[in-house]
């Protein structure tokens, strides 16, 4: 009885803390999680999370314990009696949590999926590798920020936000004095898309330009040397071209399967939390939240772009922050508290702290001959945004994005519909690249006149399609090499 009830309030509620604290996680990305190395989580949330729920699960029982211990002394029932209604009364709570579980996280809904196929990927997709891709006479350094979890709903209700006071003014203001692509007439960006809505499947969508789909079948992303071998992506293109690759995060970059899928597209030549220690930067009793704070990662950053700016080499340096993670954020000592909330005044420090560092990267000598791309990697799954941005929609979410110093003109800025996924081509095109039919994987170039799979099918129904089981994606991406021709 005991075993099986602490099952129940097990199951129960993990869930209940996974939505009361991001709001939005899927069955997609809790199965990815079980799939690839959870080496370099962040141990702090681990234990909020096993506190929260055991402690909540032994009090449960302990009340429980003494409700049947007082059924016991004045119940004038039989012994096999009692045990039969106990033993009846267990199996109902751990079948209510069940049902609550496949409710909530739509359970039947990822199962039908997994049944019905579709082929909206294997007639759209165009294998970047077969694309005639020309770069001009002198190439552009890149620089690629994604911002975690950064979203255009921080923003002001008068830029198509959902807040009377701006959380993220200097982004905003970024924004609008350079180029971004909207899904409105205001301050927009990309939609929301399955297998693209966490960090490293958010990576792969920018740079691959597809969606990183579950596969049910035994591989296992990021466990060996392979991560997604028939993708040709951002980085490889980039190599094959003369560029020199770099990543900087300030976590473990194993975590999610990170490490394998950049160094085996592009090569790239990573900095990370282990790197910190292994260059003594830091010590691990310095660590925080996820590996070192933003404070820090900005200030490496600037530091290695000295070193490899002076390379005749052009590069492609990207970079991850993470202190806006959920849950509620990492709040630095230069954090002001102009907020309620922590998680609002992380939002707000993180906007100044990238707006400062873009200025030191102007007023630099290579910025001249530099792109610069800011952009959220996913929509937040901190839980309140989720609930604030349902009551006061002024249109849908969408993930932050900015591009500076452009050697491209758009066709058109405003009222697009389109996924991360058409970041990819966007991308090149932003360093002058000239793209054969503009279009990479399931990505479009932004910056063209050509209709984006949102723009042609409908957003809902590119959505509908892509959590649909794709034969395609299977066996040319996932476990075979598309043929890399050009």
């Amino acid at each position: 009885v005991i075993s099986l009830i602490f099952l129940a309030l097990f199951i129960s509620l993990s869930i209940y803390w996974a939505y009361k604290n991001t709001g939005n996680v899927t069955l997609e990305q809790l199965i990815f999680h079980l799939k690839v190395p959870i080496k370099g989580t962040n141990v702090g949330m681990i234990f909020e999370y096993m506190f929260w729920t055991f402690s909540r699960i032994f009090l449960i029982i302990f009340l429980m314990g003494a409700i049947i211990y007082i059924f016991e002394k004045k119940s004038k029932m039989g012994l096999n009696k009692k045990k039969k209604i106990l033993y009846f009364f267990s199996k109902v709570v751990l079948v209510v949590s069940i049902i609550v579980v496949f409710g909530v996280m739509n359970v039947l809904g990822f199962a039908k999926n997994q049944l019905t196929a579709s082929t909206l990927i294997e007639k759209e997709y165009i294998n970047p590798a077969t694309v005639n891709i020309e770069f001009p006479e002198q190439k552009r350094n890149l620089i690629y920020i994604y911002l975690e979890s950064m979203e255009n709903t921080y923003t002001s209700l008068e830029n198509g936000g959902m807040y009377t006071e701006d959380r993220i003014s200097e982004l905003a203001q970024i924004a609008q004095n350079n180029l971004n692509f909207s899904n409105t007439d205001k301050l927009g960006g990309a939609l929301d898309l399955k297998g693209t809505q966490w960090t490293i499947a958010a990576m792969v969508a920018h740079t691959s330009g597809v969606p990183l789909k579950i596969s049910i079948g035994g591989n296992e992303y990021g466990k060996h040397s392979s991560f997604l071998p028939g993708a040709y992506t951002l980085g490889e293109v980039l190599e094959k071209n003369g560029y020199k690759n770099y990543l900087l995060i300030g976590s473990e970059s194993e975590f999610g399967g990170r490490k394998q899928y950049f160094e085996s597209h592009g090569n790239y030549e990573i900095w990370d939390y282990i790197s910190a220690l292994e260059e003594k930067r830091m010590e691990e009793s310095q660590k925080v939240w996820w590996g070192y704070s933003d404070n820090d990662l900005f200030k490496y950053a600037k530091e290695q772009l000295t070193e490899i700016s002076k390379k005749e080499q052009p590069f492609n340096y990207t970079m991850l922050t993470v202190d806006t993670h959920f849950t509620d954020g990492y709040k630095c000592e230069d954090c002001e508290s102009k907020f309620q909330d922590q998680y609002s005044n992380v939002i707000s420090c993180s906007s100044k702290k990238v707006s400062e560092f873009i200025q030191w990267i102007q007023e630099q000598p290579f910025y001249e001959n530099t792109t610069i791309i800011i952009s959220g990697d996913h929509l937040t799954m901190q839980a309140q945004i989720g609930e604030e941005a349902a009551i006061k929609r002024y249109g849908e979410r969408s993930v932050y994005n900015a591009i500076i110093n452009a050697n491209a003109e758009p066709v058109q800025t405003t009222n697009r519909k389109f996924f991360t996924i058409d970041m990819y081509p966007t991308t090149l095109a932003a360093l002058g690249a000239k793209i054969e039919g503009e279009k990479l994987g399931l990505g479009t170039n932004l910056f063209s006149d050509k209709s984006t799979l949102a723009e042609r099918y409908g957003v809902e129904y590119v959505r509908e399609e892509i959590e649909k089981k794709s034969t395609f994606y299977n066996k040319k991406l996932i476990y075979n090499n598309v043929v890399k021709e050009k």
